[in-house]
């Protein structure tokens, strides 16, 4: 996990003057709700490197600080489309969920590396005919 002094390097470094004025539990609190994000949000691989780990970190000092001034939203219900087609003898109406705007694209960029790889199927048989 990041520590409270990795986040305020970072934010010190990129001349984010209102971290510093975090009490303490309040920057942990951030920290934590800022990698609890992420880990729901993304399969990040559990086996990183040393590197990855630091890269991890220094993105979750990033979402930190944007939790500070802008909390995440949390989407209670999934937004409904619906959309109805009538021609010539049929009407066809379709319902499905839109899908959701990545809010934090950067971090999803910054994380790809570090993400799970998709699990494969394979399916074997035979064909008899």
């Amino acid at each position: 996990m990041a520590t409270l002094e990795q986040s305020n390097t970072y934010n010190e470094v990129r001349g984010n003057e209102e971290w510093s004025e975090l009490p303490a539990a309040q920057a942990r609190a951030l920290l934590q709700d800022a990698e609890d994000y992420i880990r729901g949000a993304y399969s990040i691989r559990s086996n990183l490197t040393e590197d990855e780990q630091r890269t991890f970190d220094g993105i979750v000092c990033r979402l930190a600080a944007i939790f500070q001034s802008k909390p995440p939203q949390v989407d209670a219900t999934a937004s409904i489309k619906k959309e109805s087609k009538e021609g010539a003898g049929f009407k066809k109406e379709v319902e499905y969920n839109a899908a959701s705007s990545d809010p934090y694209p950067y971090v999803t960029a910054a994380l790809r590396s570090l993400l799970q790889a998709p699990k494969a199927s394979l399916y074997m048989g035979v064909v008899t005919g």
